[in-house]
């Protein structure tokens, strides 16, 4: 994003460059306030039949990442990849029909990003690689979200609003549950 400030010496708007607003953890435990449900019905309409697109999207990316963050690439076994597709497709099922609860929450920062991001069972790690594979779910969400223009935009941003209130919600969970690690960690020595 960009804003006008100024001119260049040739009259031409100059801008300054601002920085990408990255999502926020929800603050947990959750408020009591009811899910908008038309805005949980439109992003099932809108993200499900997406569905195996996107698994196959985040282990690519998933792959690429570790790839690229170790010295040398190595294929991927068998087994790792379909735990890893299990992982995506049950944790994409549960963002489109904005599962929050506890146990959701649980099994998101313990098992399907620590697995999805290659960090394993060590969960103070892997709050940033699960910080960025939440970014990169946000942006293809949105993509399947706002695949076709249309003449009236609120569904399309309740689908939205649902989204992003359910990925924040997770990530807060992936928070607090490496927070609570390295607590531990420091408590035992």
């Amino acid at each position: 994003m960009t804003k006008s400030e100024g001119s260049h010496r040739d009259g031409s708007p100059q801008r300054q460059c601002r920085p990408f607003l990255y999502l926020k953890a929800a603050s947990l435990p959750l408020s009591k306030e009811p899910v908008d449900s038309l805005g949980v019905q439109q992003l099932e309409e809108r993200v499900q039949p997406m569905i195996s697109h996107l698994v196959r999207s985040i282990v690519d990316y998933t792959i690429a990442k570790q790839n690229r963050n170790s010295r040398r690439a190595q294929p991927i076994q068998i087994s790792v990849l379909n735990r890893r597709r299990r992982a995506a497709r049950a944790w994409l099922l549960a963002i489109s029909s904005a599962k929050a609860d506890a146990a959701t929450r649980h099994t998101v920062a313990t098992q399907w990003l620590p697995l999805l991001c290659g960090t394993g069972p060590d969960l103070k790690i892997s709050l940033e690689p699960a910080r960025e594979l939440i970014e990169y779910v946000r942006g293809a969400g949105t993509a399947c979200i706002f695949d076709a223009p249309a003449e009236n935009l609120l569904p399309h941003a309740r689908a939205l609003n649902v989204f992003e209130i359910t990925l924040a919600v997770h990530l807060a969970a992936v928070q607090q549950n490496s927070h609570s690690a390295e607590r531990r960690i420091l408590s035992v020595h």
